[in-house]
């Protein structure tokens, strides 16, 4: 008698628990989730949008040695989606951001039949763990890559929205163009935060405090070889996002996108594509500088797919005329402008390049010039410079191809080899969070909400078995259900949060 009170007595224990459990869960407001990092301080990831091997190899050719080359270690990062081998940025940005693959389009969302869900960032988990945040881009600062750490919407071309997302979610510092995304109700939710709003180079120069909107374009900021002394470069913005944000105890995670690469390569505008890879190069030199005299920073540096299908040289032996790429002294995007305004083709073409045009280049210039699209001007004039200089694009569209990854600073040995961005995405989330391995003892999912091994308590081992086992299910099975802790369908980083936060209380 005495042992079945003893079991029933242990059976009502454990229910009562269960409850409690469950309804401490529940009881979290998972948007002021508070829990302390284990691991790295300070995180920045580096994202050369568009940016493949080739990419880097023909910039390495023309200037010399890159500081690309002084990381660490280097792996290959593949880049497929939900819709297939070749990703938008969008689709890549968001398993870069949350550890989920998704279609193409969506901004750090996925769909569970016809429900779309909100995913998880990791810019909102360091807010989780009392970093500062920052997201800095040479693109609108609403477009996919930037969007993807702190806005959730099905659509990237809801940019507005996507705007005021960024604003409520309190990023401490947004720089980048766009500003033409940012209405008066969004500039005035800004202000009434505390954000200073600036526009210029000299305000980038003096602005200090706790949250900074810099929108230094209507659109994208220009490309490095249309620029003048005013406009503000990848470097100026990254300097002054590090120097705001680390100024926080806690650390920060900044994000930091060349996103122009892309852009470049859409047009096959190789001096471009050189142009803005090496701004890119110069912002890895410096965060590399820093990461090196702040011995707690970690340094990713990697592209969300490669665009074009860049080959470098045409046909054995001949010869890439590095010095000509140097020299061009605009895109072919300002190219093609005046072209269409009327200038002579091959005074245009000579003037920015210092190349020559055959009869039958002209034609084509001509041709494209007549055809409707609106980018197939510039496309003509990025087509027939690469291979004057000789390489050559095999489409405008993105490719399915492995990108690099390159990393420096604590745990950069756990990101070597082949691996998916949803791989990376945790990894970086691990390092955050723990700083690395961690030796648990798994014996399957308990009974108890949150408990990932079993042992009918709730502690940091359950959230890095979370994190490392469960993050990115999308189909749930009933044990899964149990690490669900916001039951919203799916397991992210805020379940993984909000374990930690039970365990830490």
């Amino acid at each position: 008698m005495n042992k079945k009170i003893g079991i029933v007595s242990i059976l009502f224990v454990l229910s009562i628990l269960l409850a409690f459990q469950v309804s401490v869960a529940k009881s979290y407001n998972v948007e002021n989730l508070s829990v302390k990092s284990q691991g790295v301080k300070n995180i920045i990831v580096l994202i050369g949008d568009g940016m493949g091997f080739s990419q880097v190899e023909i910039t390495r050719l023309c200037y010399g040695h890159l500081n690309m080359e002084d990381m660490s270690y280097l792996g290959y990062e593949l880049t497929d989606s939900l819709s297939g081998p070749v990703t938008d940025s969008a689709a890549a940005g968001t398993a870069i951001a949350t550890g989920f693959k998704t279609y193409n389009g969506m901004i750090s969302t996925i769909k569970i039949g016809d429900k779309v869900v909100n995913v998880t960032t990791l810019l909102e988990l360091a807010k989780y763990s009392g970093k500062a945040t920052g997201l800095v881009t040479t693109t609108r600062i609403t477009h996919a890559t930037p969007a993807v750490f702190a806005s959730h919407v099905e659509d990237r071309d809801m940019e507005k929205e996507i705007a005021r997302q960024l604003i409520e979610k309190r990023v401490n510092v947004l720089f980048g163009g766009g500003k033409r995304e940012f209405d008066n109700n969004t500039l005035k939710l800004a202000e009434d935060i505390g954000y200073k709003v600036i526009y210029t180079k000299e305000e980038l120069e003096d602005i200090d405090g706790k949250y900074v909107l810099g929108l230094f374009s209507d659109s994208h900021i220009p490309y490095v070889l249309d620029r003048n002394t005013d406009t503000v470069g990848l470097l100026d913005m990254t300097k002054k996002a590090i120097a705001l944000l680390e100024k926080d105890p806690d650390g920060f995670f900044l994000m930091v996108e060349g996103g122009r690469i892309d852009h470049a390569c859409h047009a096959n505008d190789i001096a471009s594509v050189v142009a803005e890879t090496k701004e890119f190069d110069d912002v890895v030199g410096y965060c590399l500088d820093y990461a090196r005299k702040n011995k707690n920073t970690l340094v990713i540096v990697l592209a969300d797919h490669e665009t074009g299908g860049l080959g470098i040289g045409i046909d054995y032996g001949d010869p890439i005329d590095e010095k000509v790429i140097l020299d061009i002294k605009a895109s072919t995007g300002k190219m093609a402008k005046e072209i269409r305004k009327g200038e002579d083709p091959r005074k245009v073409i000579k003037k920015y390049t210092g190349l020559d045009l055959t009869d039958e280049e002209v034609d084509r210039i001509k041709e494209a010039m007549n055809s409707g699209n609106k980018y197939a001007l510039g496309n003509a004039v990025g087509e027939i410079i690469s291979e004057k200089v000789g390489v050559r694009f095999i489409s405008h569209k993105h490719t399915g191809t492995p990108v690099p990854i390159l990393v420096y600073g604590p745990g950069e040995e756990y990101f070597r080899g082949f691996r998916h961005h949803i791989d990376t995405s945790k990894e970086i989330a691990d390092m955050m969070l723990f700083g690395g391995e961690r030796k648990v003892s798994i014996k399957g999912i308990g009974v108890i909400k949150g408990d990932a091994n079993g042992d009918y308590r709730i502690d940091l081992d359950d959230a890095y078995i979370t994190l490392n086992y469960y993050v990115g299910k999308i189909t749930l099975n009933s044990d899964e259900k149990k690490l669900d802790m916001d039951n919203n369908g799916v397991i992210d980083y805020r379940d993984v949060a909000i374990i930690m936060e039970m365990a830490e209380s």
